[in-house]
């Protein structure tokens, strides 16, 4: 947002809550200098409505309504204001306990668009000191991630009841259709978005994979209502795995594919130098990705949609590994002072100032540098921002009625802002990250069971008057095969207690045995990692809690930190002097891989797709994730590398081509 419409919108904020009354359309124009300066008539009406949208899109109540007129459908005596009662936060408090749950609930939207949106929302509760002082440690981190490019255009069009349409990739024949869809509900479980509504063509209520949307989403015109008492909370129970259990017929080379025998249901003797496993299942492609990462290793016997699904995977990567590398060339690395820029949106500046006054009308004298520090800004920008305040105020801006600022001796004091020194009530999708956060929580082993949860979230419900928007947004961190360690993790982060931990290490795919001091619980993707230290190696480590094959106390503790691990992990690879560089070419779709993997470096290519160099630990996995993803990844440097994911993919594919095809005949 430039600074002029910022100044403005603020103005106009600060006049429509300054009168009762309100004002009409021609006030507004003849008050506010911006609008003043409009070309013509037809420019400010079209300035102003796009305004007062806006203002109402950030979850600032503008009501419009009529005075007594002399004929009926006269339009002149209509004016705007907005009601302080809806504009403002109610008082609210929070305990030590129920501070602590919301805080986590805030944190868990990992690089998500809500992300910043719950940040705000703890940011303005705790202006006037509702969150109280916490030193509660609860010891787990989950996270969401919404990498998925359909997931902020799904958020709308859930929340403002508009319908769809988009290109949808359907599991198993992988064939693409035009879908057009009312969408009632998002929400994430087993790592991945799904989407609920009615297919308007089909008829019917249909679950759609966020992650096989592979076209942008386009509003079609009309509104729908939600069935009456839809929520996501219960079509996400409605996925339960359990209730559309598979079973699959696995041949494993002796001693290989370990995390296949951990989850097998019979087991039985070698056969021709494979072992014969019945691993049971509920989703045709997550297996297939994890038997395509095994290559060689493992054949399918049965189902045949499963066989053909893993052979899918292996051609395609292998087609993409044949492929002639593209032109490219990395930037040179970028040298990184400090926390990264971030753009600013028009929903953020706004909130942001009306934030601030908030803040320093209730802390006056706050420190500068603390200051910047609690918005998440620079001094510079802060020093921005309160330069703007100067030109803002009440109508007729006169000395008297413009907001004043000092900071020059490092204390900052905001006087003559009454009308905006109260915290804004928290809007939509504010309100939305911590109730849907708090819901999360629920389902996380050892945290769901608190009674602050329960607390935290009623109070927060009567603060913000609730919202049909609540009910069509969910998130689940079940995870049956992990749920038993991560209490017992959770545990043992919180009493410093070393662990005995056998352990299976996917890339050497092998079991190993390690003495760990557990620093941090947290959930990612679907899956619920430990960071700890390792005895064995010596170092801070992460490890996939469903890869533990065994647990237990050692009788000893450490010397630990007093809270949570303060370096949480931005990546699930962190950089190591140790690593590896590799070159890869990713598809658009899967882009965000390089964030995951920590990308040193990055460039665009014509089909939208990027090259990045990621730093690897071991690139003994690069095999694995090239034909996980089937052609969307493929090996560009080193050389050596990528001939050899070549040959292994290649084995891979004519080890699954035949068997793959006798299945398909029936046999």
């Amino acid at each position: 947002m430039s600074v002029s419409k910022t100044e403005r919108l603020l103005n106009l904020t600060i006049a429509l809550l300054e009168r009762r009354r309100g004002y009409s359309k021609e006030e507004l124009r003849s008050l506010i200098p911006s609008y003043q300066e409009a070309s013509s008539e037809e420019a400010f009406n079209r300035q102003f409505e796009r305004d007062k949208e806006e203002l109402r899109d950030m979850g600032v109540p503008v009501e419009t309504f009529s005075e007594d007129t002399f004929f009926d459908h006269d339009q002149s005596a209509s004016r705007y204001r907005i009601d302080r009662s809806a504009y403002r936060l109610p008082e609210v408090s929070f305990t030590a306990e129920e501070t602590a749950v919301l805080s986590l609930a805030s944190r868990v939207w990992q690089q998500a668009s809500l992300g910043s949106a719950a940040a705000r929302a703890v940011r303005r509760l705790d202006v006037r000191g509702a969150l109280a002082e916490s030193d509660t440690l609860i010891g787990v981190e989950p996270r969401l991630r919404t990498a998925e490019p359909a997931f902020d255009d799904m958020l709308d069009a859930v929340l403002d009841r508009y319908p769809v349409s988009f290109a949808y990739r359907a599991g198993g024949a992988g064939e693409v259709t035009a879908r057009r869809v009312e969408p009632w509900g998002l929400g994430n479980r087993f790592g991945n978005w799904y989407l609920v509504g009615r297919d308007i063509d089909k008829g019917g209520e249909r679950t759609f994979r966020l992650s096989r949307v592979v076209s942008e989403v386009k509003k079609l015109s009309g509104r729908f209502e939600r069935p009456d008492g839809f929520t996501m909370r219960a079509a996400l129970a409605a996925l339960d795995p359990s209730g559309r259990d598979q079973m699959a017929e696995l041949l494993l080379r002796p001693g290989r594919a370990n995390v296949f025998r951990s989850g097998a249901a019979v087991a039985d003797s070698a056969q021709s130098g494979w072992d014969r496993v019945a691993y049971r299942f509920s989703d045709v492609d997550v297996l297939a990705e994890e038997i395509a990462a095994h290559g060689a290793q493992v054949r399918v016997a049965a189902p045949p949609e499963l066989a053909e699904a893993v052979r899918r995977r292996l051609e395609g990567a292998l087609a993409a590994a044949r492929e002639p590398a593209p032109s490219y060339r990395l930037p040179e690395p970028a040298v990184r002072a400090g926390a990264p820029r971030q753009k600013t949106s028009s929903l953020d500046r706004l909130p942001r100032l009306l934030d601030l006054v908030s803040y320093v009308t209730a802390n006056q004298g706050a420190d500068l540098a603390e200051t910047a520090r609690l918005f998440h800004i620079s001094t510079a920008q802060l020093v921005k921002d309160l330069n703007l305040l100067f030109v803002c105020g009440a109508p007729g801006y006169g000395p008297d009625q413009l907001i004043e600022a000092d900071w020059e001796s490092g204390s900052i004091f905001i006087r003559n802002a009454d009308e905006i020194a109260q915290p804004v009530r928290l809007g939509l999708d504010e309100a939305l990250s911590l109730v849907v956060g708090l819901q999360a929580l629920e389902t996380v082993p050892g945290v769901g069971d608190r009674r602050a949860l329960t607390t935290a979230l009623r109070k927060l419900l009567e603060a913000t008057g609730g919202d049909d928007g609540f009910r069509a947004v969910a998130a689940d961190f079940d995870d049956a095969q992990a749920a038993p360690y991560v209490q017992q993790l959770q545990d043992a982060v919180l009493a410093h207690q070393t662990l005995s931990m056998e352990y299976l290490v996917p890339s050497r795919d092998e079991v190993t045995v390690r003495q760990i001091d557990p620093l941090q619980v947290f959930a990612q993707d679907g899956h619920w990692y430990l960071s700890a230290w390792c005895h064995k190696q010596q170092g801070k480590r992460q490890f996939r809690v469903d890869r533990i094959r065994s647990l237990a106390a050692s009788g000893r503790h450490f010397a630990g930190p007093e809270g949570p691990d303060a370096g949480f992990p931005q990546s699930l690879f962190t950089p190591r002097e140790s690593d590896e560089h590799v070159v890869l070419r990713i598809s658009a779709r899967l882009a965000t891989l390089a964030e995951q993997y920590n990308a040193v470096r990055r460039v665009s290519l014509a089909d939208g797709g990027i090259v990045a160099e990621l730093r690897l630990a071991s690139t003994a996995l690069v095999p694995g994730l090239v034909a996980r993803h089937g052609g969307e990844v493929s090996v560009l440097e080193p050389a050596g590398l990528a001939a050899g994911t070549l040959a292994w993919l290649r084995e891979a594919a004519e080890a699954a081509g035949p068997l793959a095809a006798t299945c398909r005949k029936g046999a």
